[in-house]
């Protein structure tokens, strides 16, 4: 997860992981290096990171105004789509880390071992990647 880790604080000052789950090391991590980072999740959870409740499918879109960039890490499939139409109508980049073997249709980064998928917004100029496979 390094190479995700380096590729959002290299490239975004802002984001929100949705649905962060019991895994907040990509999230803590990336406080540590200096983002503002908003979690979010459809239940409720305890990590080391504060989570607010929300549903990709009816989203609280105030929770993602402030942010650069969107990002999940293993989302399942059927989330992917919510996603995608959350990232568009915001005008967000959308970054997806899914399980090894789950096909993701958008542009794939290799970072630092690390693969993962970027939806550029079309809506507004989007941060090029520091470094593009």
């Amino acid at each position: 997860m390094q190479g995700l880790i380096e590729y959002l604080s290299s490239n975004y000052k802002s984001v929100v992981e949705i649905g962060i789950g019991s895994y907040a090391k990509i999230a803590m991590a990336l406080q540590e290096r200096g983002l503002g980072v908003v979690a979010t999740d459809i239940q409720r959870r305890t990590v080391d990171i504060p989570v607010v409740l929300d549903d990709v499918r009816a989203p609280n879109l105030d929770l993602y105004r402030d942010a650069e960039a969107i990002y999940s890490v293993r989302p399942p499939l059927e989330m992917v789509p919510s996603l995608k139409r959350l990232a568009e109508r915001l005008a967000k980049d959308l970054i997806i880390k899914p399980l090894a073997a789950e096909p993701v249709d958008g542009l794939l980064i290799n970072r630092a071992g690390s693969f993962f998928y970027l939806f550029p917004s079309t809506k507004k100029p989007s941060h090029q990647p520091s470094s593009l496979p």
